[in-house]
């Protein structure tokens, strides 16, 4: 019986567990169900990008069901499988094989990886091996030319599939029993949480009623690690748009802003008619255009680097720096990324950021779980405290605008 576990990231870049499905078959209705039943347990919404098995009947399930999504092929799924399609077909030649399509792998012109794929396959004499016409045939659904545009809040890096897939690996072996597995995962201190079960004539689905990011088990041992990461966050650069995103992003997103701000020093940026060109200090060709519209606070660049991670580039950083910015403008310090916001930002949002305010009651919501689950005292109070808020929540008046809102809402998910 095939299973299949929902895992995303969440803000610390921690492995989350969303939900798990187990099918007695591998077919577009199972996995249209799957993906149904998922869905309703996420109140209706999509994920924005999806990763998955190389999988045909999936792949239609996903087109079907969730038209929104930006479905691709996790890269490491792929790798995985190497060994056994190349090893014997290319001999003493597989490292350099794999080395090439490494390269072409991380590329960030979709011209430039076919001309790549190409001279890959004419300099191996693999143009009738099925599993690389099968790729080739795939490339727009794993090769991050095709899907830098997109985001993926870096979750196509072989490191964080191969940390997701420990992250699974620490309740799951092929010896588990169906019975140990579903103990292992929904272990519940105090009876906080509660499994709900669907059933159907063909599939069982098992999920979290509350999603909490990470299983009780290891929260307390994360939790001490973000602070730890909180404390011990050390300035780099000394630049005034370093401390600025220090004191907003988790330290997981910042470090990787850090390492961006750290190389922005390297490049060099040249004003052009349309925008800027900016390249690396030792190189006298090439480089990446950034558009900075100032009056309006837009910037980007063509290696996509935030359109892909959410994160901003060193060649956007660098011009934003010889432009005399001194803090990174805000939309570029995504939600996504931010620490848990305060009460105070929830009141200071408009009415039109209804999405917004939604997201980060759904982070406190899920840090109160987190830190009331550590002692039977601070369970006792948050839910003696959610209760009486609950309660007066209840009592609130909705007014028909309101509810126009939060409709409109709904069908924009």
């Amino acid at each position: 019986m095939p299973l299949g576990i929902w895992v995303g990231m969440n803000n610390y870049g921690m492995p989350c567990f969303f939900g798990c499905v187990l099918l007695r078959e591998e077919n577009l209705r199972s996995f249209s169900w799957a993906l149904k039943a998922f869905l309703g347990f996420m109140n209706g919404k999509a994920p924005q990008t999806i990763l998955t098995d190389q999988n045909m009947c999936l792949k239609e399930a996903i087109t079907m069901d969730m038209p929104t999504t930006k479905h691709a092929l996790c890269i490491w799924m792929i790798v995985a499988k190497f060994p056994s399609w190349f090893n014997a077909v290319l001999g003493e030649r597989y490292n350099e094989w794999k080395g090439e399509f490494y390269r072409l792998y991380n590329l960030e012109s979709i011209e430039d990886f076919e001309l790549g794929w190409r001279d890959m396959v004419n300099s191996f004499g693999l143009h009738t091996n099925r599993h690389i016409v099968n790729l080739y045939g795939l490339r727009s659904l794993w090769a991050l030319p095709f899907l830098r545009s997109h985001f993926f809040a870096g979750m196509t890096a072989i490191g964080q599939s191969k940390s997701i897939n420990a992250f699974i690996q620490r309740f799951l072996s092929a010896q588990t029993r169906l019975a140990h597995f579903v103990e292992q995962l929904f272990y519940q201190p105090n009876e906080t949480e509660k499994i709900v079960t669907w059933k159907s004539d063909f599939s069982i689905f098992l999920a979290l009623k509350v999603a909490v990011a990470v299983d009780f088990k290891d929260q307390a041992g994360e939790q001490q690690t973000m602070q730890q990461n909180l404390q011990n966050i050390c300035l780099k650069t000394g630049a005034p748009m370093e401390s600025h995103a220090a004191s907003i992003l988790t330290p997981f997103a910042f470090s990787k802003l850090q390492e961006q701000l750290v190389l922005a020093a390297h490049y060099a940026s040249f004003q052009m008619e349309d925008g800027f060109l900016v390249r690396h200090h030792t190189k006298a060709e090439g480089g990446r255009k950034v558009y900075w519209v100032l009056r309006e606070g837009i910037i980007s660049c063509s290696c996509h680097q935030f359109e892909f991670s959410g994160i901003l580039c060193r060649h956007a950083l660098r011009v934003l720096s010889t432009g005399n910015c001194f803090q990174i403008p805000d939309r570029y310090l995504p939600i996504r990324w931010r620490r848990i916001s305060t009460p105070g930002k929830l009141l200071q949002c408009g009415p039109s950021d209804h999405a917004e305010r939604i997201q980060l009651l759904q982070s406190m919501v899920s840090t109160l779980v987190t830190e009331s689950a550590k002692s039977k005292e601070r369970l006792d109070m948050a839910t003696e405290q959610v209760s009486i808020i609950l309660s007066r929540v209840r009592e609130q008046p909705v007014s028909l605008q309101s509810t126009r809102e939060i409709s409109s809402f709904h069908r924009n998910l």
